[in-house]
């Protein structure tokens, strides 16, 4: 599908996500007419109200209107009463990730961030990077940034490229920047060894004369254009203090530069040698690209810390190496103890990571275990929380089962001191405890 294929009036289903936000966005920034809906509203819905899109909340039939096109993501089927409408009028239903690819496509540089984590971090450094160097550009980020999730530029385009699914076989870029490639999303691969094959698929998909950044655990794959290894790039006497990140980035010619990040964790120097590989691909000055990596404060819900009975941290990580990476930073940060309160995401994972899930928290202190968000699945036997909670009782954590919310909220104020961070960690709408705090 290319750009010219979109017709003027475009309707989305589960406009308020993230993805589809974005998108949304750059449609009516460039003279569509755009509506949506969602089951509820939220941050992204108020934005896009107040960009003039017209927003219904709730599904209805009548919400497709005069709409030419209907844009659907994967957790909205075929049943969903807007798509039966325009299914039934003959009105074109694509997904999400179609549409990405026609608007992504159509820029002369692309550049798309891939990786079962860290990929939001990334992308959000290199709009940082562009920024820097008045680069104009288009950036489609997985996270709120700054206060938004959608930089409008010509020219370049940044986007995230996300392998659920294998949607990101949908772009075709120029530059091809892979943080990492573990295992996830169970429902859609069978194996590691199945999903790698995707991202080489997806790697394969860059212009032969463009570029892909990866790491050198990757470099058995086998990719038609250049290869950029990050990892090259050594991170040296990292430090974390006072919320902040400090290290020492060397090059491989020698030479070297100290890099300091307004956020805390090893993980995102890693993130931030990423970004500098990519930026001297691009021919930036390494010193525009530390000084522009030196302004960048996080994404929200990717360590978004605020106060209340004690260091409240509010973090996306639904994966247990990003858990562990959470869990590590906090036990590195703080004098009083780490707590935890997880919310795994899909019954598949649950059940893919199940001893993971446990092994993660091995630096926390106390942790909660709230129900699985099913998203778009189907409770499975065994795959829940209560045996999270149990599987790590008995591995000799201090672990407990929490029911709901409110049941959260009290375990955590007879748990913590104000000397303790407390980590709320998951994918789903858990960080909606933090309000309740």
């Amino acid at each position: 599908m290319k750009l010219q294929d979109i017709p003027r009036k475009v309707h989305f289903v589960g406009i308020g996500g993230i993805g589809m936000s974005g998108l949304a966005q750059y449609l009516a920034a460039n003279g569509y007419v755009v509506s949506g809906s969602d089951r509820q509203a939220n941050d992204r819905t108020a934005a896009l109200a107040q960009a003039g899109v017209t927003i219904r909340i709730g599904h209805d039939k009548s919400n497709v209107g005069d709409a030419q096109m209907v844009v659907r993501t994967s957790a909205v089927h075929n049943d969903n009463e807007e798509v039966r409408q325009a299914l039934a009028n003959n009105i074109p239903v694509i997904l999400r990730e179609q549409l990405l690819g026609a608007i992504f496509n159509s820029f002369p540089t692309r550049i798309a961030v891939c990786g079962t984590h860290g990929k939001t971090t990334v992308t959000a450094m290199l709009h940082e990077i562009l920024s820097e160097c008045g680069v104009a550009h288009t950036a489609l980020i997985g996270g709120v940034y700054h206060g938004n999730n959608f930089y409008l530029g010509e020219g370049v385009i940044v986007a995230e490229a996300c392998e659920y699914n294998r949607s990101f076989l949908n772009l075709n870029p120029t530059v091809c920047v892979c943080v990492n490639a573990e295992y996830d999303h169970p429902d859609c691969y069978a194996d590691k060894a199945e999903i790698r094959e995707a991202f080489r698929a997806f790697m394969n998909n860059v212009d032969p004369n463009g570029a892909v950044v990866l790491p050198r655990e990757l470099e058995y794959l086998d990719v038609v254009a250049n290869r950029v290894f990050y990892d090259d790039i050594k991170v040296e006497n990292v430090l974390v203090s006072d919320g902040a990140t400090e290290f020492c980035a060397r090059f491989g010619d020698g030479a070297y530069f100290n890099v300091r990040l307004a956020v805390p964790g090893r993980h995102n120097a890693v993130n931030a040698s990423v970004a500098l590989a990519v930026g001297k691909l691009l021919d930036i000055p390494i010193s525009s690209v530390v000084q522009a990596l030196s302004r960048f404060d996080g994404v929200d819900r990717r360590w978004t810390e605020s106060d209340g009975i004690c260091q409240i941290v509010r973090d996306y990580a639904h994966h247990p190496t990003e858990i562990a990476c959470a869990v590590d930073t906090a036990a590195s940060v703080t004098s009083g103890r780490v707590i935890c309160v997880f919310q795994p995401h899909t019954y598949t994972r649950t059940k893919a990571f199940l001893q993971e899930f446990v092994s993660c928290f091995a630096k926390a202190d106390k942790v909660a275990y709230l129900p699985v968000y099913s998203a778009r699945e189907q409770p499975i036997d065994g795959a829940d929380s209560r045996t999270l909670a149990c599987l790590a009782a008995n591995n000799g954590q201090d672990a407990t089962y929490v029911a709901d919310f409110d049941e959260a909220v009290d375990w955590i104020k007879r748990t913590v001191d104000k000397n303790d961070i407390l980590l709320i960690l998951g994918a789903g709408d858990v960080a909606e405890i933090a309000e309740r705090l």
